[in-house]
């Protein structure tokens, strides 16, 4: 199969292609161009029949214009070859952007030509216009004359600062994970490409994703133009490809009311259908299939008609310009062509940009975007860097394949350590509702408190859909649960899920470095959140005192407030003693199914409830989907998956042995009152031991091993740590299981330290806090929209930590400077402090005082823990 060649982009600003001298000057040099797609900015065509005739006379290839709706604007996208399928054209704003959705070469690609306006506020208002093109799977070539630089060396003479059109246009195509070619290039270069007099500037450029094949750029002067050409080659065949991915339902969907209506209907014509089905579930998996169709297609009937709509505004809009219409019929056109630009492309920044009523977000330039990064290769069992999409699957697949099979592990050593293991023996507890069957109200409760915004599993059914239709959908699917756990399987797709890899910023071309989550079908979250919350009432009177996650009443907060106390209490009583972090390899995936089993029955949870988490696991299969392409699946016995929501749940079960085991044997620990010490403390798999000697070390090695041979589960020596609590030099050696102790230790977020390491924290903070606010303090935001910035990014930086350690008094100052420097985005307060804090509705701007927020936090939440019946075992020693 032949390689399609790079495809060659140029973009440039004509100066006018107006007249037909305009156009024989422009035409005949753009004709000797090599290149395949050309970007025309400033056309000034401003009426139909001129535009009508600059169409027919390029004859190297189709072309598409949007008309000059002022005096210097207009902008053209035209090809030099016939090779080429346009399946989409969008005026994002009439003589100042066009997008082009096309197929050249075989290659699917997004074209956005721009031409920025003469101000900041219209280029900043037309640039988040252009935001939601931007977030597509498409190779995307965004380029054109921007009228604004994004760096201040590519003005020429004083380089001043950045206006904030400029500031936003750099954070949405680093959002959009594009770059600047010339910047990839020549990071140190200006490369202007505009000169007018003694001024030159680099404003005319181009826009790729950051991780395709593409040219240096190379400025060309003309003679018809102040402005250069800018040339690019970009090679889409040898870049990245993502795949389609799966499908997924558009949440936006089921807001309109044509949609509603069918599908009630639509599943109300299916319950007929229920009696000719052999089972339930297979009346669901054919509900589902069918369902997923006809949401298919009424998405495509929804659209075609939009744009249909669309195209009918656009030539109304061209009409109205072309005769001199009145402005206000104008707007009243662009205002509707706009509703349905964002519209159609709602779907792609909905989840993270827009409201209900597809505003813009005003804090969107404030958030931290987190993408998942494409993998572009990955080393084989032999170490073969494998690039090709066939060979990162297979990698993928053999990797995970072989870590889920299961392990065949020894059932009599299992037994033995469970057996050998003090498990509270309580006869008062009752797991009657535990085997009861499912009822509809507990299937309403699960699809209530499904998170929403969240990715589905291969059916494609989101957790929206369930809620929307949560009347008719919950008492059937009570029916096909209680069918499904009766039956022992459950249906095929509850049974199948998609893998997929997220990065933990390790080397990227080792599958270990990447962080498994499943994507399961929602049904199956349903069932298995029913599970749940029929599990969790139990995990406190069943799990070590120790585990604090997934138990109620317990939280990350107690376990750190726990780690906290006992370096207080070493430090006062000047004891010398060991903080060990225990850290499990691939913790999650390596629990053992076997060993789950006979550990809950151990627990005394009755046989039937434990058969139907059997039935969860029982035959599941999974496939590798990696930047949008499936793999082939595999078998999945082992493990809990991470993204169910029982999982969590199950783990701590797993481990709570192995706390027991510590807890029981001969350690001291940190008495924290009479009779009662902290020697472990625990939040899922990140688990904390204190040993006093190093016979109490060896007995935590012991115990380890014990554990993994009876579990599975397989100790990261690399990534645990220990820390010497005492004074000086340690005082005796640990095992060489574990390595030397280091000076600091982190915890649970909390890095933990000899000295005074609370103000060490605090400091760490406000840096990262100082560097965000000399970001954000340029935008433009009313004072208003401040204060909510203040509360929504900049109060969660500190918000954890000021619930462990109390905020130095030393940094009062700092702190409230720093608040109201974002305030007032700089050091000069335009009104006394005391009043910003003050509530609206008393003349004030309702502004947090940092230095009482935070100081209230930690007094609250630390004191409060001492008026509670069952209090955490760190709050003993202020009880004593």
């Amino acid at each position: 199969m032949a390689v399609p060649p790079p495809i060659r982009v140029v973009t440039i600003n004509v100066a006018s292609v107006k007249s037909v001298g305009a156009r024989d000057t422009a035409f005949f040099f753009l004709s000797r161009v090599e290149a395949d797609i050309l970007f025309l900015q400033e056309t000034r065509l401003c009426n139909l029949q001129v535009l009508h005739r600059a169409k027919k006379e390029w004859v190297h290839g189709p072309s598409y214009w949007s008309l000059a709706a002022e005096m210097y604007s207009g902008v053209a996208v035209l090809f030099k070859t016939s090779k080429v399928t346009v399946k989409r054209v969008i005026e994002v704003e009439m003589g100042r952007c066009m997008v082009l959705d096309v197929l050249l070469n075989g290659q699917n690609l997004r074209l956005i030509n721009v031409y920025g306006p003469q101000t900041l506020k219209a280029r900043r208002d037309l640039f988040s216009r252009i935001k939601p093109f931007l977030f597509t799977a498409r190779p995307i070539i965004f380029g054109g004359d921007f009228n604004t630089v994004t760096r201040p060396m590519d003005r020429g003479g004083a380089a001043g600062r950045l206006g904030y059109d400029s500031i936003y246009l750099n954070s949405i195509v680093s959002q959009a994970g594009l770059e600047d070619v010339h910047i990839r290039h020549f990071p140190d270069r200006t490369g202007f490409t505009f000169y007018r007099g003694t001024c030159r500037s680099r404003i005319d450029r181009f826009f790729v994703k950051q991780d395709f094949i593409v040219s240096p750029p190379e400025v060309t002067a003309v003679e018809f133009s102040d402005h250069c050409m800018v040339s690019v080659s970009l090679n889409v065949s040898e870049s990245p490809q993502r795949g389609r991915g799966l499908w997924r339902l558009n949440s936006a969907l089921l807001g309109e009311e044509c949609v509603n209506q069918s599908f009630r209907e639509f599943f109300q014509a299916q319950e007929s259908l229920l009696d000719l089905c052999n089972t339930k579930a297979e009346w669901w998996e054919m509900v589902k299939k069918r369902a997923a169709g006809l949401f298919r297609g009424l998405a495509n009937k929804i659209q075609i008609d939009k744009d249909r709509a669309y195209q009918s505004l656009r030539r109304k809009l061209d009409r109205l310009v072309s005769d001199g219409a009145q402005g206000g019929e104008v707007a009243r056109v662009r205002a509707l062509m706009k509703e349905y630009q964002y519209d159609r492309y709602s779907s792609l920044v909905l989840e993270r940009d827009y409201g209900k009523h597809h505003s813009p977000d005003p804090y969107q330039n404030c958030r931290e975007v987190f993408s998942r990064k494409s993998i572009h290769g990955l080393q084989n069992e032999a170490g073969v860097l494998e690039t090709s999409v066939p060979g990162i699957l297979r990698v993928v697949k053999n990797y995970y394949a072989k870590l889920l099979k299961g392990q065949g592990l020894s059932r009599a050593s299992m037994s033995s350590f469970l057996e050998e293991t003090p498990i509270l023996q309580d006869e008062n507890i009752s797991f009657d509702e535990l085997e009861c069957e499912i009822g509809v109200e507990e299937v309403r409760k699960a699809i209530e408190g499904l998170g929403l915004k969240k990715s589905p599993g291969p059916d494609g059914l989101t957790a929206e859909f369930y809620k929307q239709f949560v009347d008719v959908l919950a008492p059937r699917l009570t029916e096909v649960f209680n069918s499904t756990l009766e039956e022992g399987l459950l249906p095929p797709s509850m049974r199948h899920s998609a893998l997929i890899l997220l990065t933990k910023g390790l080397d990227q071309s080792k599958v270990e470095n990447w962080r498994p989550i499943a994507l399961l079908n929602t049904d199956r979250k349903i069932l298995a959140k029913v599970m749940f919350n029929r599990l969790f009432p139990f995990a406190e009177r069943l799990l070590s005192p120790s585990q604090h996650c997934t138990v109620k009443g317990r939280s990350t907060f107690s376990a750190v407030l726990g780690i906290r106390e006992v370096l207080e209490r070493c430090r006062i009583c000047e004891w010398g003693k060991y903080l060990l972090t225990l850290d499990q390899s691939k913790a999650f995936d390596r629990v053992n199914h076997e060993y789950l089993w006979l550990l809950l029955d151990r627990y005394g949870l009755p046989g039937k409830f434990v058969n139907w988490l059997k039935i969860l696991y029982k035959g599941a299969e999974s496939f590798p989907l990696v930047n949008g392409w499936s793999g082939e699946s595999f078998g999945v016995s082992s493990g809990v998956r991470q993204g169910c929501p029982l999982s969590p749940l199950l783990y701590v079960f797993a481990i709570d042995p192995l706390i027991r085991r510590i807890e029981c044997d001969a350690l001291a620990g940190v008495p924290l009152s009479p009779g009662r010490a902290l020697k472990v403390s625990a939040y899922a798999d990140d688990v904390t031991v204190v040993v006093s000697s190093g016979e109490e070390a060896e007995t935590v090695a012991r115990v380890l091993r014990d554990y993994s041979r009876a579990s599975g589960s397989l100790i990261n020596q690399n990534k645990c740590k220990t820390f010497w609590m005492g004074k000086g030099d340690p005082a005796f050696d640990l095992p060489d299981v574990f390595p030397v102790a280091q000076p600091k230790i982190k915890i649970l977020g909390i890095e933990f330290g000899h000295g005074d390491y609370a103000k060490q924290i605090w400091e760490g903070k406000l840096e990262t806090a100082s560097v965000l606010v000399n970001r954000w303090k340029g935008l433009k935001f009313t004072l208003r929209e401040r204060v909510d910035l203040i509360k929504t990014y900049l109060i969660p930086i500190f918000l954890y930590l000021s619930h462990v350690c109390l905020l130095p008094e030393a940094f009062y100052v700092k702190i409230k400077g720093l608040f109201f420097q974002l305030l007032w985005g700089n050091k000069t307060n335009l009104i006394k402090r005391n009043i910003t804090y003050l509530q609206r509705k008393e003349g004030g701007l309702g502004m947090v005082n940092p230095v009482v927020f935070f100081v209230n936090t930690f007094i609250k939440y630390n004191y409060n823990n001492l008026l509670l019946e069952k209090p955490p075992l760190w709050v003993e020693i202020f009880r004593v």
